[in-house]
């Protein structure tokens, strides 16, 4: 006759056993939650970050100065176009509002170089041939440079991507722009620094 197995588990053993499965359950249910909360939070600091939260040049103040490589090898310094209207544009290919600005940007920059105006697009943090890549596949033609450390980004104290800065031609910060710059605000808060 076959022996029967006798559960040797004690009451409380046993108890516990059962409630193992909620507990893993209700851990996933909580990282599942957290994860979701995080994503809305991006999401929601995205379009934020999108949003036009700008400041124009009432107290204009001196543009720091800063050095960078840019992709074409040299180093650029800013205090190298004093004399010109300079934008600072800080971007990155990973974010759609500034993807979506930097033709309008480019195609000012076409227009209006020969009057004294120069882009420096500064790359927040990404590797070289990410940016090299991006760069020769839109046919950008304005100097771009490589913030690698973002060193240069919390100088000028940018907290989302893209934002703009307008420097006229003694080096001073004239209008400041969060957000997606149009062509309209370019020809409006440039075109009076000529």
């Amino acid at each position: 006759m076959p022996t029967q197995r006798r559960n040797t588990l004690s009451p409380s053993r046993r108890r516990a056993n059962r409630r193992r499965p909620v507990w893993l359950y209700v851990n996933v249910a909580l990282a599942v939650m957290l994860i979701v909360a995080g994503a809305a939070m991006l999401l929601w600091a995205g379009r934020q970050s999108a949003g036009k939260t700008t400041s124009t040049g009432a107290h204009s103040q001196p543009a720091p100065d800063f050095t960078l490589p840019a992709l074409t090898g040299e180093t650029v310094h800013l205090r190298d176009y004093r004399g010109q209207v300079v934008l600072v544009n800080f971007w990155a290919s990973w974010c759609p509002p500034c993807v979506a600005e930097l033709p309008a940007i480019h195609a000012f920059y076409q227009s209006h170089r020969q009057e004294g105006f120069i882009v420096l697009a500064v790359n927040a943090e990404e590797g070289t041939a990410t940016v090299q890549d991006f760069v020769q596949r839109q046919g950008f033609t304005f100097p771009v440079l490589l913030d690698s450390h973002g060193g240069v980004m919390n100088r000028y104290g940018v907290r989302a991507l893209p934002t703009t800065f307008i420097v006229d031609r003694q080096g001073n910060i004239r209008y400041v722009h969060r957000g997606e710059i149009s062509s309209q605000t370019l020809a409006e808060v440039v075109e009076p620094l000529f």
